[in-house]
């Protein structure tokens, strides 16, 4: 990520949400999945979509993005530069944390019922669909973000004459 700033707040304007939104109600259909969470790895949540509550969502965001950071701090003691998936089963429920962007996760919950390699399918497919869309309000983030510091560093190079 030289020469880029490797993290960005990721600001999803609206046509972007309504796009992730459409495309996570599709895969909740095809995939069984019963919720999906994409988050930025700071923890916020950015978009959700299924029964899943506000709250629980926003909750899950937190949760998730802190297990992520543990897990890739396991990879650098392995040797890794990063794990990109996460993946908890439990009883009745299950939960696949993956990587999209260096900025941002997709966590999809599914019932037990359905086999790891289907989870890890369409956690695939939903992630490189919504990829595009969270590059895209990355790099307008990232463009904004060096407006700034342009305009700040202009600002005080005139202010020293």
């Amino acid at each position: 990520m030289e020469g880029r700033l490797s993290k960005v707040q990721i600001v999803l304007n609206e046509e972007e949400l309504k796009k992730i939104e459409e495309l996570f109600g599709e895969y909740l259909v095809e995939s069984e999945a019963r919720d999906i969470v994409l988050l930025n790895k700071s923890g916020e949540l950015l978009a959700k979509s299924g029964d899943i509550t506000s709250d629980v969502a926003q909750n899950i965001s937190a949760l998730a993005a802190g297990v992520f950071s543990a897990t890739n701090e396991l990879a650098r003691l392995l040797g890794e530069k990063e794990f990109t998936i996460t993946f908890h089963q439990g009883q009745e429920t299950n939960i696949h944390i993956s990587l999209i962007t260096q900025n941002a996760l997709l966590a999809m919950i599914f019932d037990n019922k359905l086999p790891i390699g289907a989870i890890r399918f369409w956690a695939k497919k939903t992630g490189n669909e919504i990829k595009p869309i969270i590059e895209g309000a990355e790099k307008r983030a990232e463009n904004q973000t060096q407006k700034v510091i342009n305009e700040d560093v202009e600002k005080d190079i005139e202010d020293l004459f």
